[in-house]
């Protein structure tokens, strides 16, 4: 999975888990920083110019990848699937300030610290 759809789907699983978007993103692995703007029915990842969209439990990509389905499981965790290459992911999302994404094999793993509109750090 690439480093923006990684991105967006830990924004999704933090929207969820705490009910709120967040509004920067930053990657532990990087140390990067991303802006998003929430929008009514999804948000805008601003890095990758993506107009993200929510239908139900997918995540709609407007460049025809995807779409990405994200289901919540018990009181942290995540699994998914992205459709466009059938790979499975998984990760953890408590709605704190961060989100665990890990790859099929659950060997590799990427870490965001989240911050929403209103946090303090």
């Amino acid at each position: 999975m690439s480093p923006d759809l990684r991105r967006i789907v830990a924004v999704e699983a933090h929207r969820r888990r705490s009910g709120r978007c967040p509004v920067c993103v930053h990657s532990l692995g990087t140390g990067e920083s991303f802006e998003i703007r929430p929008k009514a029915h999804g948000f805008l990842d601003v890095a990758s110019g993506m107009n993200v969209r929510i239908a139900g439990t997918q995540i709609v990509l407007p460049d025809g990848r995807g779409p990405i389905d994200l289901t919540l499981v018990g009181d942290v965790g995540f699994d998914g699937v992205e459709q466009g290459s059938n790979e499975p992911f998984s990760g953890r999302a408590g709605g704190g300030a961060s989100v665990t994404l890990y790859d099929r094999s659950g060997e590799h793993y990427f870490q965001y610290a989240v911050v929403a509109e209103n946090d303090r750090i």
